[in-house]
């Protein structure tokens, strides 16, 4: 071999190793990459999860409200001596607090007359005029007692005007 030809060969096996190093820090990369995109993937799911469930405490403790104001119309009975505690499929819902469950949660609202109007709607009114009747406050609770499911409690507090 001459002397040219001994030069280069050492000249390439120096450099044979470079070529290694930079497909492993490619690699290195794009697995990093990789699993950035993984993780914010796993993310977005459980905020999604997370919303989902909150939706459902929410629906669930207006279906509590729509189930109490809807015993309202029972002739004979004071709306302060009503109680819920109902159980629909894997809901429950009752009258009362988070710590207090199936009482009576209805009592009359004190500082509303039908003179200052208080708490009112006024869609589908002809006039201003108070409607009378009594403001109630009350609160519900609904929580799942799905197995396997996690869900928190959902607590609502309302006023509602009944009567004439």
């Amino acid at each position: 071999m001459t002397e040219m030809q001994t030069m280069l060969s050492q000249r390439y096996a120096l450099r044979r190793g470079s070529t290694l190093i930079v497909a492993l820090m490619i690699i290195a990369f794009v697995t990093l990459i990789a699993f950035a995109i993984v993780k914010m993937g796993s993310t977005e799911a459980d905020a999604g999860g997370a919303k989902r469930r909150y939706d459902h405490a929410v629906s669930c403790s207006d279906a509590a409200r729509d189930l109490l104001l809807s015993q309202f119309k029972v002739y004979s009975i004071s709306p302060t001596s009503l109680t819920l505690n109902q159980v629909i499929d894997d809901q429950t819902m009752a009258s009362g607090h988070y710590d207090n469950l199936a009482v009576t949660s209805v009592s009359a609202a004190v500082g509303f007359t039908s003179e200052t109007g208080g708490s009112n709607d006024i869609s589908n009114r002809l006039s201003r005029a108070g409607l009378g009747g009594q403001v109630y406050r009350m609160t519900v609770v609904c929580s799942s007692s799905a197995p396997g499911v996690k869900t928190r409690q959902s607590e609502v507090e309302f006023l509602v005007r009944f009567g004439l």
